[in-house]
């Protein structure tokens, strides 16, 4: 069995790091429409989320935090550099932990969930497990050069 190559790694990261930037895009119009998301599975978990004073981190939607760190994390997947494997990996770690917390606010807390919240909860354990393997497996290596072997 091969390895997966470090570019395929880095195009599924920013793959999932564009869908992340659009789930939190919508989720951010949303809100600034003075809205809430759709739950398109029904129900008013999405409105009872985004209504909570969860929603917010120090006065900024967190949608707009999630826009953030997606688009940080879909630079680092254009660079082969040890300093940009290291930061996918520490951007990735802290929109883990963020998203573990956030999701735990939900179910115990708000006592609501939110389908988009969770899908981007999802979105970011994956991305943090492949920001993980790529910092792991190709640490230390040089820049791939194309069409040299």
């Amino acid at each position: 069995m091969s390895r997966l190559d470090e570019g395929s790694l880095q195009r599924a990261i920013a793959f999932l790091a564009a869908l992340g930037v659009g789930l939190a895009a919508y989720l951010a119009i949303a809100e600034a429409n003075g809205g809430s998301p759709v739950c398109l599975a029904g129900g008013s978990g999405c409105e009872t989320v985004a209504r909570s004073s969860w929603s917010h981190l120090a006065g900024v939607n967190v949608a707009v935090l999630g826009i953030a760190g997606y688009a940080l994390l879909l630079a680092t997947a254009f660079f082969a550099s040890d300093t940009a494997r290291f930061a996918g990996f520490v951007l990735a770690l802290g929109g883990f932990g963020y998203s573990v917390f956030l999701t735990y606010v939900e179910l115990f807390k708000i006592e609501a969930a939110c389908q988009w919240c969770l899908a981007s909860a999802v979105l970011m354990t994956i991305l943090f497990a492949l920001c993980a393997a790529r910092l792991i497996v190709y640490a230390g290596t040089a820049a791939a050069i194309p069409g040299r072997a």
